[in-house]
């Protein structure tokens, strides 16, 4: 059973030290969440970053597009560590984490 989309992309973000772009997001859990459900993840980030509990690292503009790049702060890691156990989630995504990023790996089938 897949985590909710929510506590997957926390994770991501706690995972990913020096922050992630949203695309990355995407890419990263595209293949264990239906578009549907990714079509809400740019919102979850905007929600989060208005909330104070991502900062905004860098941003870029590609035609009318801004993309942005999320890092968890640091002020809030030790609260996700211990509600949602994000490694576990990582983990049972798939996806591995080294070096304070977090690379996809393809999940069996």
């Amino acid at each position: 059973m897949k985590p909710p989309l929510k506590f997957a992309l926390y994770s991501v973000l706690y995972a990913s030290e020096a922050g992630v772009w949203e695309y990355e997001i995407y890419e990263k859990l595209k293949g264990h969440y239906n578009s549907r459900a990714l079509s809400k993840l740019r919102s979850i980030l905007l929600e989060l970053h208005n909330k104070s509990w991502t900062d905004e690292v860098e941003a870029e503009v590609y035609g009318e597009t801004v993309f942005r790049k999320y890092k968890l702060q640091e002020r809030h890691r030790e609260f996700v560590d211990y509600q949602l156990s994000p490694l576990t989630i990582i983990k049972e995504l798939g996806l591995d984490v080294a070096k304070g990023e977090v690379k996809h790996e393809p999940v069996a089938k």
